[in-house]
């Protein structure tokens, strides 16, 4: 899967290095050789949907939005 748009809270779901607006499709290693199901892409956040019903989500996690754990923006 490739992804790309704006990154500066982790949208995308690829490498936190990256700043700014990703202008070149990228490819985001973590859903690697999975099955993607749907995708859902809001100003802040992406959520991933496998067809093994795993779910992945990444971007703007400061009040624990995304579901995870702890804060972060990284899958």
């Amino acid at each position: 899967m490739l992804c790309w748009g704006y990154w500066s809270l982790g949208q995308p779901g690829i490498s936190s290095n990256l700043q700014g607006i990703v202008a070149e499709p990228q490819v985001c290693r973590f859903v690697s050789d999975r099955s993607i199901k749907e995708v859902a892409c809001g100003g802040n956040h992406s959520v991933f949907l496998l067809e093994d019903g795993e779910v992945y989500t990444c971007g703007v996690n400061t009040k624990g939005q995304l579901g995870h754990e702890r804060e972060g923006n990284k899958p």
